[in-house]
């Protein structure tokens, strides 16, 4: 009689967990499309480092932020124009 009794109650607890399999929660929500480099970005030395400048600035919102595609895009370079510091 025990071990009857015993077995049900196994059962009973394994029913129990076999039911807690969770779901019923949304899947997490995907970012929009990857961000790209903006033309504006790549017209001139000074554009582009302004655009970076505005990158590394952001650093809240780097931690949440779409990662960014480089898309083939190339700094622009000037063989007049002397460094540029970005802030």
């Amino acid at each position: 009689m025990t071990n009857t009794l015993r077995l049900a109650a196994a059962a009973a607890v394994a029913a129990l967990l076999a039911a807690c399999g969770g779901g019923g929660s949304d899947p997490p929500a995907t970012p929009a499309g990857p961000a790209t480099v903006p033309d504006s970005a790549t017209a001139s030395v000074a554009a582009y480092t302004r655009f970076a400048g505005q990158l590394i600035a952001d650093v809240n919102g780097s931690q949440t932020a779409v990662p960014l595609w480089l898309n083939a895009a190339a700094a622009p370079v000037s063989e007049s124009a002397g460094p540029t510091a970005v802030d």
